[in-house]
């Protein structure tokens, strides 16, 4: 049986458990992508985060990410323009720290192996327009990024130190 084709929509967990023998080369790229040995956030972020996610988290070109992975098994490189959403780190003019309604620390819960998703929409939800609701986490959250972001609201990703990040979510009007 063939291995799968690496695409853009691969998720991490997927990819590991088909290439394990990728793993070192995939942490090289990125300084951030050694979280991926904590095997808590490896079978959390793993089973949900796509390399598309995982390159706006480790702040490198998708392409590479791809092209490199794609390389070492023998499959084609791709040149095709790939989107990774870095417009998340500039500040957007909605932001007003005097805005946030609540902040939610995750870092224990997600140690514990625990996903914040249900919370974060059960609060964004419910928002009023203009309101900003703080999530803190030890990396991008890009999956719950975009299940938030599917639901109506607006997102902008603060990194306070390497492993504090800090997201707001605004709901839009």
């Amino acid at each position: 049986m063939s291995k799968p084709q690496i695409t853009p929509q691969t998720r991490i967990g997927e990819f590991l458990d088909n290439y394990p023998e990728l793993e070192e080369l995939l942490i090289s790229l990125s300084p951030t992508f050694e979280k991926l040995k904590n095997p808590v956030l490896r079978r959390t972020i793993g089973r949900v985060a796509t390399f598309q996610q995982v390159a706006v988290v480790g702040n490198i070109p998708l392409e590479t990410i791809i092209n490199s992975l794609r390389n070492a098994v023998g499959q084609n490189q791709t040149d095709e323009l790939m989107n990774t959403n870095n417009d998340l780190n500039a500040k957007p003019d909605w932001f007003n720290a005097s805005f946030i309604i609540e902040t939610l620390d995750a870092r224990e819960m997600l140690q514990a192996g625990q996903h914040p998703l249900g919370d974060v929409l059960a609060k964004t939800s419910a928002m009023q327009t203009g309101q900003i609701f703080e999530l803190i986490t030890p990396f991008t959250p890009m999956p719950l990024i975009e299940k938030v972001t599917d639901k109506g609201c607006s997102a902008y990703v603060e990194a306070v130190l390497d492993s504090e990040i800090h997201t707001y979510f605004c709901k839009a009007e």
